[in-house]
């Protein structure tokens, strides 16, 4: 026995001895920064929605009732990334293996030269027309595409588990991207630049790990991000909140490439491309069809106009919306001034819609095969599209009468003058809605939710059911004047400053008289009461001598 214990603890000290050496040897070993990044943020960076689900209902639990089904981690999720480059046909399983595969590709870009001489650099992905003349920026826009690949996979992924609508818009567009900002680090004033978008998301939440977590942290999570002071409870809230630095987005549509910073209006997007002839839900106001519920109720929102205006009676729908109105209707000042004549916009759209009598020929022309119509601006390529090629006419029709006109204008004009219709408090102009019969007519309903003010109702003192009166006595030159109850009891003594005149004499005593309070308001024009004066006279059956004119109150 005592020979078995003494071989097993010696083969035990053999094991620890081994570990121990394999540790102290691990303490001299260095990873690239890379591979660093990598082991530190495994189970960290992909954080994006955690306890997201796909809303899928198809599990039952043991005792009979529904059970949520887990959904995928974005960490867990498969993805097939496929190059798409020229002739590539490179496809990967690991994310870090292809964005270094296509980070191999920017070496052989293509230069191509334009009308004016001038060489650019020319992005060979699939279907993309991008090119600059900055090799940074066009460094930054091919690993962009390594990124958007992966989104895309996401994307695939999701809607093949929950069997969304395929989306139905044109797939040329998928791979055009916009040119992303660079990516700059502003963590503490980090101020790092980086040309890969998924290495700097890796390095920005290496920031956010020296942060205190937990589900409640006291005093809050604070975001340093330069120039941002916000708090959060949670480092997965402070999270979510830095998307809005970063400009992450977790998901893209498979098909035509938008990308989303969630799955929900992914989710949303998808359920759009349903045919309008099987959407069941329609709007009582407007009466457009949506395909779901849920995209029903948030179009139902807009309708109701609860944010006021307060320097007029207007009510908006939106913050957006109420913040346009306050530019242009309250403020006067132009701060976006043309550098080609003496023209000021208040926003960045009217100068560019401003912008158009610059330019030399038309801006727009008609993408239907054969015509041949061009335009100035994107307004009346719209009403061109919808006349000529949708054979769709917009007729405003009167509600009090049978006319009706081609122009909105026109029937506002005829109804201010021929029916004396007065324009809605705060508003510029009528709105019009459309009808069953197609027609537009004049908006009769409007929802408005303005929160007032909580102002508590003035309750009614309650006063004691008791009478009082005023006793006058004489002492010397000053009359002393109490207010005593009808059982005589004393509640306050004042000095009155008059000198008293006793028409029989000083020695007569003074009669008790009964208290009279009279209150005087002073209005203004409008009848609000601006200030009021309560006066302490005296019941009597004649009136004082006085040599002023009689002020008779009624």
């Amino acid at each position: 026995m005592m020979t078995d214990l003494e071989a097993k603890l010696t083969a035990s000290k053999a094991v620890l001895d081994r570990c121990s050496n394999w540790v102290e040897l691990q303490k001299d070993y260095s990873y690239p920064e890379e591979e660093r990044l990598k082991h530190r943020l495994r189970d960290e960076f992909e954080y994006d929605d955690w306890c997201n689900t796909d809303s899928e209902f198809d599990s039952v639990s043991e005792c009979g009732g529904k059970k949520r089904k887990a959904g995928t981690q974005l960490k867990d999720e498969v993805l097939t990334l496929a190059c798409e480059w020229k002739k590539c046909t490179f496809c990967s399983n690991h994310l870090d293996q292809f964005l270094r595969h296509v980070s191999s590709h920017i070496p052989s870009i293509q230069i191509s030269t334009k009308d004016d001489n001038k060489e650019v650099y020319v992005c060979q992905w699939k279907d993309c027309p991008y090119d600059s003349d900055v090799s940074d920026d066009i460094i930054r826009h091919v690993n962009y595409h390594a990124y958007h690949t992966k989104l895309k996979c996401i994307g695939s992924n999701v809607r093949g588990r929950i069997k969304l609508p395929k989306c139905r818009r044109d797939p040329e567009w998928k791979n055009i991207l916009d040119s992303p900002p660079p990516h700059l680090c502003r963590w503490e004033e980090c101020l790092k630049l980086f040309t890969n978008y998924q290495m700097y998301l890796y390095h920005v939440t290496v920031h956010m790990r020296d942060c205190p977590s937990g589900n409640r942290v006291k005093g809050g999570v604070e975001c340093k991000w330069t120039g941002c002071n916000s708090k959060y409870p949670s480092l997965y809230k402070l999270r979510d909140h830095v998307r809005c630095h970063t400009k992450e987005k977790i998901v893209a549509c498979p098909d035509c490439g938008v990308m989303f910073a969630s799955k929900t209006k992914f989710h949303t997007h998808c359920q759009r491309q349903i045919p309008l002839e099987v959407q069941g839900f329609r709007c009582s106001h407007c009466n457009k069809f949506y395909p779901t519920e849920g995209i029903l109720r948030d179009h139902m929102r807009a309708h109701v106009f609860n944010y006021k205006c307060t320097l007029c009676d207007m009510s908006c729908e939106s913050p957006a919306s109420l913040a346009k109105h306050v530019r242009y209707r309250h403020i006067s000042t132009r701060t976006f001034p043309c550098q080609l004549c003496s023209h000021a916009a208040k926003s960045q759209q009217d100068l560019d819609s401003h912008m158009t009598v610059h330019t030399n020929g038309p801006n727009f022309s008609c993408h239907f095969e054969g015509c041949l119509f061009t335009c100035k601006g994107a307004y009346a390529l719209d009403r061109h599209v919808e006349r000529v090629h949708s054979l769709a006419v917009r007729w405003y029709c009167c509600h009090e009468c049978p006319i009706k006109y081609r122009k909105s204008y026109r029937l506002t004009k005829h109804l201010t003058e021929a029916h004396r219709l007065q324009l809605p408090s705060g508003h510029k102009r009528f709105h019009y809605t459309q009808d069953e019969d197609g027609y537009y007519r004049l908006q009769m309903v409007r929802y408005e939710a303005v929160d007032e003010e909580n102002v508590s109702p003035v309750e009614e003192a309650n006063l004691p059911d008791k009478k009082y009166k005023l006793e006058l006595t004489k002492t010397t030159s000053l009359t002393k004047v109490k207010i005593v109850e009808d059982n005589a009891e004393e509640i306050e003594t004042v000095q009155d400053t008059q000198e008293e005149t006793v028409e029989n004499g000083a020695d007569k005593s003074v009669p008790v008289i009964s208290n009279i309070l009279l209150s005087i308001d002073e209005v203004d024009e409008k009848g609000n009461i601006i200030k009021r004066q309560v006066v302490e006279i005296q019941e009597t059956k004649e009136l004082p001598p006085s040599e002023e004119p009689l002020l008779i109150l009624t």
